[in-house]
Order: structure tokens, then sequence, then C-alpha cells
């Protein structure tokens, strides 16, 4: 059974590192279109491992490995028909880790762009949009998520639909974009108008991902304004994408420098995407165990 959300802790909250450039760090070969979908079944040994080092690192919530298990992504190599048993693997080899934690750790399921997260000109029709996420979004329900991360969204068309999905399954759930310098999505449109649209279908939080420190920091002060909860989870360099970049590496204490940042802005959510390791992980648990200490704030779940 699900746990309660993270999200209703009154103090700040600590999302996982990436699971894909982590993989491929510690030798597993990814690639396009199904990138990390396979991890669960062809090493499940390793996966565990990088969640395990999550969390010793002090996530509070660790991402499943969903987010190429959609049908519509494992259509593409034949594999649709395994799209749910995928998804409830990557979910229970996630709450596997997460119960032997040594804090509290929730699960969140992750809910990816149908097609390329850089080619927001590719995003599909929304017949195909509607269909897709709400099945993706029911599975991940079904296996036992506690929360849905909608993240790396391009377009604000996608976004939508798929927080719409989300909002159905009555699971809190999270919608991530990922921006350029001056916080535009990468179809170009405004991240307030972003905002102002997804505001509608009562997300849990805000937040932008699988960027640069710099175009995160752009968006943030916009995401303030939202009068919800926010944060970011930015890569560890640029330039950004396609996937199996090796962007250049920013140390975890310049990292956790720039999350200081978004911290005193009133972020309630920080984490790591493409580049990013456990050793930033720990970085910003430091940060924030320092934070609650200093306002005393309670953060019992």
């Amino acid at each position: 059974m699900a746990l309660h959300s993270p999200l209703s802790l009154s103090s700040p909250w600590l999302l996982d590192g990436p699971t894909g450039t982590e993989l491929e760090r510690r030798g597993y070969a990814t690639s396009l279109p199904l990138w990390t979908a396979l991890a669960v079944r062809d090493c499940p040994e390793l996966l565990r491992a990088v969640h395990r080092d999550y969390l010793v690192a002090g996530a509070d919530v660790i991402t499943a490995c969903t987010f190429r298990t959609s049908r519509h992504s494992l259509a593409k190599a034949g594999l649709a028909r395994e799209a749910r048993a995928l998804t409830r693997e990557a979910v229970a080899l996630a709450r596997d880790a997460a119960a032997h934690a040594s804090r509290p750790a929730w699960v969140a399921g992750s809910i990816a762009p149908l097609e390329d997260c850089y080619a927001p000109a590719r995003t599909p029709p929304q017949n195909v949009l509607r269909r897709e996420h709400a099945m993706h979004a029911e599975a991940l329900v079904d296996a036992g998520a506690d929360l849905l991360l909608i993240e790396t969204m391009p377009t604000l068309r996608e976004s939508l639909v798929a927080a719409r999905a989300a909002s159905a399954t009555g699971l809190p759930f999270v919608v991530s974009w990922i921006v350029r310098d001056g916080a535009r999505l990468l179809d170009g449109t405004r991240i307030e108008e972003c905002v102002d649209a997804i505001l509608r279908t009562s997300p849990a939080l805000l937040s932008v991902n699988c960027a640069s420190v710099q175009a995160c920091s752009d968006a943030i002060p916009l995401l303030a304004r939202a009068g919800v909860p926010f944060g970011a989870y930015a890569n560890s360099g640029a330039p950004d994408g396609p996937f199996g970049f090796a962007p250049a590496p920013l140390d975890a204490q310049h990292y956790t420098a720039a999350v200081r940042e978004w911290l005193r802005a009133g972020a309630t959510m920080a984490g790591g995407c493409c580049g990013t390791e456990p050793s930033h992980i720990a970085g910003l648990r430091a940060l924030l165990d320092a934070s609650v200490s200093a306002t005393g704030a309670n953060t019992s779940p």
C-alpha cells in the first residue's frame, strides 16, 4: 500500500538524483528509444544499488525507473505488452529499497514525454497523449507509487494532458518542465503561461528540471509567484541533451550553493538531474538539515 506523500511535510524535501546517467556511469549502456526502460529486467541489482545510494545520501523520495516504461515507448521495440509488468517491477524495486532505508522514504512514479524530451515538435496528437498518459498513470497507481512525477516536459500541451491524467488518479503529483535560460520551455512557452494553465489541475508542486543551474535559477522567481510549493532539480553542467551526453561536471559544493539560493527564494523541493551523483544529493541533505535546524521546523511525516 502506498504511503502518504512527503509533499505534506512542513519543511523542504529532497528528491533523489538521476537514474539514467547514474546507471551509465556504473557501466549500464543505454540507448534510445528505450533508454532505461529495460534496466529493471537487465540489471535489477545495479538499479537497486542506485536507489540505495541515493537513500544513504539522504533522499526523501526516490524515483522508480519508469521514465520509459509507458506502452508508447516500449511499442517502439515491440514490447508494448510488457509495459505494465515493467512498470510494476520498477516500482516494486524502488519500494523495496525504500523499505530498507534508515529514514522514511517515498517512491515517485516517473511520467515522461512520450517522445524525445529535447524535440517538442515530435509531441504526439492529443488523442494519443490522453490515451497513453492515462494508461501509464493508472499503471503507476496500481504498482503502488506514492506520488507521480511528471518530469522533463518540453511542451505545455503535453504537460497539461499528463497533469490531467495524474489528477484523475487521486495521487499527489508534481509537474516539472525542461527549460532554457530565460525561463521558456523548449516549445517557446513562457513559464508563467505554463503555471497558469497547470494550476487548474491542482498539482502538489511545480518544478523545472533537466536544465542548467542557470536556467533553473531563471525560472525559480517565476515559480515562486504561483502560490503553490515549487522546486527544481538541475543537470550537473551544460550543454543539455540529448540523452547520453556527458556534461561538464559541477561539483557537489557548487551545486549546493546554487540550491541554497533556491531555498532562500522559497523552494520546498530540490534534487539532481542528469550528471549529478549521490555526492550531490548528500550535499543537499546537509544543506536541508542545516536549514531545518536553523528554523526549528518539524520534519516528522
